[in-house]
């Protein structure tokens, strides 16, 4: 499965929410989400700057159990 993109603000003010379909937990089944991010390490050997970095990831996770879908994990394992 593809990573669906994010719309930018400005396009979600003029689409129809209405009938569009929920995302929902794999885990327990609810339609609500958090903001939330992954954190990394990148070692000074792979850094543009040649110094060790830390770099946020931003996603989505489940705002009852924590989990995160898979379509929302760049770090996921996908067929």
């Amino acid at each position: 499965m593809q990573t669906p993109q994010i719309a930018p603000p400005q396009a979600r003010q003029n689409v129809d929410l209405s009938s569009a379909i929920d995302v929902i937990c794999e885990k327990c089944g609810s339609n609500k989400f958090r903001e939330v991010a992954f954190i990394k390490r990148v070692s000074a050997l792979l850094s543009p700057s040649g110094k060790e970095m830390v770099v946020p990831v931003g996603t989505f996770a489940c705002a009852d159990c924590g989990h995160v879908n898979a379509e929302f994990n760049p770090f996921a394992n996908r067929e």
